[in-house]
């Protein structure tokens, strides 16, 4: 990126939304040649147009190499999601100058950002700005982030970006916006919900007037109780005169065709309309949708250059300091003195994460380490808690657990997180368990350290 010249300053560039399609379809040479040489934009001012251009225009911006500068359109007219809000030229160029200043703050390279770094350097610029979700039916979270989508070289893995980010507490949801159920295979959004037979999940249910025959208790659809001679109970072939006396109308309302089973609610069954899995809705997974904006900790991972620790995906759950982890496991075996305190204690290895990155790339082994931490997070307890004693060891304390239970559902988890191509992520899990493997006066210190001599249970 050309930098500014001490004769020529950054300047506020006032474009045509009519030159979105030129700019989008040209590149960096499309860029070039519309700029006067030596300048470096301070930001960017859409002058008119519709709003549909104004944001093809923006859109070109966020993909060209001054995607970080601060976008606005003219007062009154419509802002669309990747503009910086509607001002004055004046307003603008104030706006552009504190962003300028807050970048000379980081002394960061804009074009050698990943995605996560682009994310975070572009709210810091705008700080409090948040990143507010779209409605999108096609969607298949039903929601999208326009501006992280723009930012990002894969549409495609802003969402697992973004519950990184958030995970990782560099970014903080602020404003709620909606609650959405998913796909617990999948994760899609797309559901449809049908009401079925509760006895036999058949879909041929329907209203239905039903008869309760007195004399053994049956209920059916009365078509079922009609014969030749009139009503007359089909189980116990009773008849029917009078009711009240013989029978009465239950509140049934309900009558499967293919069990003949009558009921007053159907039960309703949820299916997803991307992989077909079908679920009772309790078991749908509950996420919320609300804006995002830069955290505490996004700031000072900015300021300090530590964003792309690639391991601090694995800061899941309960986790601790090592030093405190220690005293949870003393805590433990100072239990267990006075009343059996089951628990497990699992050391979990990463032993290829330099070949993950060397042959995906770094943003792509990141996104692996990440869905393996988010996967590993839903099979832990709220009372579990982790620690990394280094970047490629990962400590488990699961209180009241089985930590050999744990170590069987990691393998089946692994053999589902295989990626489509290159070298699959290499764990070794190893575990005791306690009391059965407690050892005379055994410690922290001698617990952890014996484990990291201990042969994976399939190695042994």
């Amino acid at each position: 990126m050309q930098r500014p010249t001490a004769d020529i300053p950054p300047t506020l560039v006032v474009l045509d939304p009519s030159a979105a399609s030129r700019l989008a379809a040209g590149g960096a040479e499309a860029w070039r040649s519309l700029l006067d040489p030596g300048v470096n934009p301070l930001g960017f001012y859409l002058a008119g147009g519709e709003a549909a251009q104004r944001e093809d225009l923006a859109s070109a911006i966020r993909r060209s190499p001054f995607w970080d500068r601060l976008c606005f359109c003219g007062p009154g007219e419509a802002v669309t999601p990747l503009l910086d809000g509607a001002a004055t030229r004046d307003e603008a160029l104030a706006a552009c100058d504190r962003a300028e200043g807050r970048k000379q703050s980081l002394q960061l390279d804009p074009a050698a950002l990943h995605f996560d770094e682009r994310l975070l350097y572009y709210l810091y610029l705008r700080d409090p700005a948040e990143l507010v979700p779209v409605p999108d039916r096609q969607a298949r979270t039903l929601y999208r982030h326009p501006v992280a989508e723009a930012l990002a070289e894969r549409p495609e893995d802003v969402d697992t970006w973004l519950a990184t980010l958030t995970r990782r507490r560099l970014l903080e949801p602020a404003t709620l916006h909606d609650r959405t159920r998913h796909c617990r295979q999948c994760g899609s959004a797309h559901l449809q919900f049908v009401d079925v037979c509760p006895h036999c999940s058949s879909l041929q249910i329907r209203k239905a007037a039903s008869l309760h025959c007195f004399t053994c208790g049956f209920v059916a659809p009365e078509a079922d109780f009609h014969d030749e001679r009139g009503l007359a109970c089909p189980k116990c072939n009773a008849r029917l005169r009078h009711i009240g006396v013989d029978y009465d109308r239950p509140l049934t309302q309900y009558a499967c065709a293919h069990c003949h089973h009558a009921f007053v609610e159907a039960r309703v069954l949820a299916r997803c309309l991307d992989c077909r899995t079908e679920a009772d809705p309790a078991e749908l997974d509950v996420r919320e949708v609300s804006s995002l904006r830069l955290s505490a900790s996004g700031r000072a991972a900015l300021r300090s250059g530590q964003i792309q620790e690639s391991f601090a995906a694995l800061d899941i759950g309960n986790h601790v300091a090592p030093a405190h982890f220690r005293h949870m496991i003393e805590w433990a075996l100072a239990a267990q003195a006075r009343h059996e305190m089951p628990f497990g204690l699992m050391l979990i290895e990463f032993l290829n994460a330099e070949q993950l990155v060397e042959v995906h790339g770094a943003p792509r082994a990141f996104l692996l380490l990440d869905e393996f931490a988010r996967r590993l997070h839903e099979l832990l307890r709220q009372s579990d808690i982790t620690t990394r004693s280094t970047e490629e060891r990962l400590w488990l304390f699961l209180p009241f657990s089985s930590a050999g239970g744990l170590a069987a559902r990691l393998d089946r988890m692994l053999a589902e997180q295989k990626p489509a191509s290159g070298p699959e992520m290499q764990l070794r899990v190893r575990y005791l368990q306690a009391p059965e493997q407690l050892e005379p006066q055994d410690n922290a210190e001698q617990m952890m350290s014996r484990l990291e001599r201990l042969p994976h249970p399939q190695e042994a």
